[in-house]
């Protein structure tokens, strides 16, 4: 599963983030941005029986050279979906993600231990011929709660003063668990026994 987002401005500002052509004072947290989204677990039919692989990069720069730059790249392996969804922040994530699937306009709820609850709304228009496994778009997300110290939290840095434009890549991969690998691996050791048994029984006897 992957979701880019390029072309992004962020605005945060605790009395109402007014950059990136947000004017409602309510939301102290604003990103517009273009997407693209492929879903490449969907033909999972078991999730519970593979590995995972999350990973996230974030890269914003400010324009007018007002504040430093904001990144943070990191990546996690997960033995099993139970341990990905343990995770406070990449299940936050993985839930996001989904809660988009099942309700591209609406609202989420996230509770990630030791700010409470936090809220974040956005909608998104799709391109023609998008579809759930792969979309493409633009998309506009807010929040009427101070994230800053959310982002204190996840990258020890607080958030932009000034709106900047940002890119945001998330990838999360399945991998067969061990005793999967192993199965298919036997599978093609027996074929590989067969198929010289094959091959021996045609030798000519001398």
């Amino acid at each position: 599963m992957v979701l880019d987002i390029t072309g992004g401005c962020f605005s945060y500002g605790a009395a109402g983030a007014t950059g990136c052509g947000n004017t409602d004072s309510s939301k102290l947290e604003y990103a517009t941005g273009s997407f693209t989204f492929n879903n490449t677990l969907s033909g999972i039919s078991n999730p519970a029986t593979y590995a995972y692989l999350a990973s996230v990069s974030l890269h914003a720069t400010d324009p007018n050279n007002v504040t430093a730059p904001f990144n943070d790249t990191r990546s996690k392996s997960f033995a099993t979906l139970g341990d990905l969804q343990s995770d406070p922040l990449w299940n936050t994530a993985y839930t996001f993600v989904n809660a988009v699937l099942a309700n591209p306009a609406g609202s989420f709820t996230a509770t990630l231990p030791p700010l409470g609850p936090l809220t974040a709304s956005w909608n998104y228009t799709a391109d023609p011929g998008s579809t759930p496994a792969h979309a493409t778009g633009s998309l506009t997300a807010w929040s009427s709660n101070d994230l800053n110290g959310l982002a204190q939290l996840l990258f020890n840095q607080a958030l932009p003063a000034s709106p900047v434009n940002f890119s945001l890549n998330v990838t999360l991969s399945a991998i067969p668990e061990p005793a999967t690998i192993a199965l298919i691996g036997l599978g093609i050791l027996g074929m590989g026994t067969i198929q010289r048994r094959k091959v021996s029984a045609t030798l000519p006897v001398c």
